[in-house]
């Protein structure tokens, strides 16, 4: 019975998904096309996903979701290799409501544990939304592996949100090739300078504004 359930309930997650509309903001390929053989342009309107005929890993359509107002990312890795049913969960948001011990009050371990997904895909940026004061010095970074190489550098940030955006592959002013890669993540508390590890292993899938 539980798992007739949890069926069901996926099945009308992906009929809500598919009954919503996209419109096309940015597309970085210009071979790119929907299934009916039109090209993909910005301003396209369309009701699925599966409606475009991926062919390469790295195509990547940005697009908003004119239902609820959100800004999505669709690449062509996620549709040619996995179900349509994987994309709900690399779409989850992560939260938490009590700490770990049981207080109704998370503390800051709490919430650092659950705001990281374990991967995300850039084409242009990335917000995520940290619901943690970054004033007074208070930042995240992020390290990882270039080459022979290990970088860390601090994410930009705005308001409670880090970004993740190719300024990672800036370094003393010189522009790294971006690249995908595995990054671990730091919270560094401004006060008092102390470094608390956040998670590791998160793969940062880099799309190229044009292929």
């Amino acid at each position: 019975m539980k798992r007739i359930t949890i069926l069901l309930w996926l099945s009308m997650c992906i009929g809500q998904m598919s009954a919503d509309n996209y419109k096309v903001l940015k597309v970085n390929d210009a071979n790119l096309k929907f299934s009916n053989g039109k090209t993909v342009h910005i301003g396209d309107v369309f009701s699925d996903v599966k409606d475009i005929d991926w062919k390469e890993d790295k195509q990547a359509v940005r697009v908003i979701n004119l239902t609820t107002k959100k800004p999505m990312l669709f690449v062509g890795k996620e549709w040619i290799k996995k179900k349509g049913v994987d994309v709900l969960y690399n779409d989850r948001q992560l939260s938490t409501h009590e700490g770990s011990d049981g207080r109704t009050e998370p503390t800051i371990y709490d919430k650092l544990r659950t705001i990281f997904e374990d991967e995300y895909n850039l084409l242009d940026s990335v917000e995520v939304n940290t619901d943690l004061d970054l004033s007074g010095g208070n930042h995240f970074q992020v390290t990882y592996k270039y080459g022979d190489a290990t970088i860390t550098k601090k994410l930009a940030q705005k308001d409670k949100a880090v970004i993740f955006d190719k300024s990672l592959f800036v370094i003393d002013g010189k522009a790294l090739d971006p690249k995908d890669v595995t990054m671990s993540i730091d919270y560094v508390d401004g006060a008092s300078g102390l470094v608390i590890f956040v998670k590791d292993n998160i793969k940062l899938f880099v799309f190229p504004d044009s292929l």
